[in-house]
């Protein structure tokens, strides 16, 4: 943390600042009920200028489709987009100075002080994964061709350009926390609850269980990776109770999905994987839930209704995102549904802790909390009656389904919402979300995602209009998308848009 903020000093001091993160804030209402439809309040500002229009950052790849038919340029002329899209779509982190932004003497302070110091941790636990995978290639193999096998190409990228390699990667994590400290200051939820120093993350014996399973993981991990080793897991079942794209090991990590260490750890491969912006990009899926929590209050509150909003999230993984949702509404009554049974049950603990040490100060004393339910259960085919949520949520489960399984979940999440309920998407972005990253962004696929070079080039918004739903917002965080889609009130249903 002390070399992140070291580093960030010497490169405000080092030239003049450029350009603000946004000529204006980030819009903060963009899935409100009030932009939802033509008429009803305020509307966002669209980005200038399609992607098509722009003069691409880098030659463009032959393989790739066409600018404009490209899911990030289609976009455009079909979702309210915030302000965060413009300014992703233009941003290219080399070329930009952010630094000025950090505020470590005001009010943001401890927010800023947090969350690089996530950034120092997990880029300090990264690198110390790859060297000790380098000692133990060299170790085992007494071959230098098999330490480089181990060495992800950002590691050899900085050892030759450290400087511009560093400075980009916190250029990109300053964009991403300043556009989520942005939406704390406007009100659409609050600053994350794991800040507090009384949360388990700051006891040294909590880090160091975290930080010896990760290290193990990521030795085998790397090696595993480098030997484009098989990725399927052995996990015998009886009958087909995983379909055959779940019993691969994405990421290269061990076992999959399908065993309480992969569960452990998973929390710290992904953050170190993206240095800490993990928690931050996923947040974005509030400012969906934000806009639409406030008219369905208001709505209901108006006809003389006591119930609370139905969630459900569907692939909750380590249960993770669930803790940011009740911590800012905590009356929501929550299910959390996965199909891996070690993954839920680290969901349901880590839901157990946000109860037994955040619930009070999340409540206020003035709300009831929302029942919290976790159910086994295949997106493909959801154990739950028709309309029987009011929100349906998936952070970062498309990129890795085929689009058979895609075209199935959306038709569940259609069918389980009821008339007026929204549906959010939070994945990785695609094509022309971000044109200059458009032909790297494949690359990911190297990482043992089999499906991610469809997902890129899927367009949500078609898929979505197949199973009933209209496209709504969008937004985007550094390598997240999130984009809301509602169901059609029904003629005398509920009017929650």
């Amino acid at each position: 943390a002390l070399l992140v903020l070291g580093w960030i000093l010497a490169e405000r001091a080092a030239g003049p600042l450029a350009t603000a993160y946004l000529t204006a804030e980030p819009s903060l209402k963009s899935a409100s009920a009030a932009e939802r439809r033509p008429g009803r309040g305020r509307t966002i500002r669209r980005a200038t200028a399609s992607v098509s229009e722009q003069q691409p950052l880098v030659p463009l790849d032959a393989g790739l489709p066409l600018p404009a038919q490209r899911p990030g340029s289609k976009d455009h002329a079909i979702f309210r987009e915030g302000e965060s899209v413009a300014f992703w779509q233009s941003f290219v982190s080399a070329e930009s100075n952010l630094l000025g932004r950090v505020d470590l003497a005001g009010e943001d302070a401890s927010y800023w002080l947090y969350h690089l110091g996530r950034t120092g941790f997990f880029a300090a636990q990264g690198l110390t994964s790859v060297l000790a995978a380098q000692v133990s290639a060299f170790l085992s193999d007494g071959d230098r061709s098999a330490v480089k096998e181990v060495t992800p190409q950002f590691v050899q990228n900085l050892v030759k350009k450290p400087r511009e390699q560093i400075s980009a990667r916190l250029q990109e994590g300053v964009a991403t926390f300043s556009q989520d400290l942005g939406f704390i200051k406007k009100g659409l939820f609050k600053k994350p609850y794991d800040m507090s120093l009384r949360h388990r993350q700051f006891s040294p014996f909590f880090v160091a269980d975290k930080g010896i399973r990760y290290l193990q993981e990521a030795v085998s991990t790397l090696q595993r990776m480098g030997q484009k080793a098989d990725t399927n897991t052995r996990m015998e079942s009886s009958g087909d109770v995983y379909p055959s794209y779940y019993k691969h090991a994405f990421h290269y990590q061990t076992d999959g999905w399908l065993s309480s260490d992969s569960a452990e750890v998973y929390e710290s491969t992904t953050e170190t994987l993206f240095l800490g912006r993990q928690d931050a990009m996923q947040r974005t899926t509030l400012v969906h839930l934000a806009g639409f929590l406030e008219s369905w209050r208001q709505t209901n509150g108006a006809s003389g209704s006591t119930s609370s909003p139905r969630l459900l999230e569907i692939a909750c993984g380590t249960g993770r995102f669930m803790t940011f949702v009740r911590d800012n509404w905590p009356e929501l009554e929550v299910t959390a549904s996965d199909l891996s049974p070690y993954y839920l049950e680290k969901a349901r603990e880590n839901g157990a802790y946000w109860e037994s040490q955040f619930a009070r100060r999340a409540e206020g004393g003035n709300q009831r909390r929302g029942q919290a339910r976790y159910m086994q259960a295949n997106a493909e085919a959801l154990p739950f009656k028709d309309e029987s949520f009011d929100v349906v949520t998936s952070v970062y489960l498309f990129h890795e389904l085929p689009a058979e399984a895609q075209d199935a979940v959306v038709a569940e999440a259609a069918r389980v919402l009821a008339p007026g309920g929204m549906f959010v998407v939070t994945d990785s972005i695609q094509l022309g979300d971000r044109p200059f990253l458009d032909n790297s962004i494949g690359n990911f696929v190297n990482f043992a995602e089999p499906h991610y070079a469809d997902y890129i080039r899927r367009d949500l918004a078609q898929l979505a209009r197949d199973h009933g739903l209209v496209p709504d917002g969008k937004e985007l965080s550094s390598s997240t998308k999130s984009v809301s889609f509602y169901k059609p009130p029904s003629s005398g249903g509920p009017q929650h848009l």
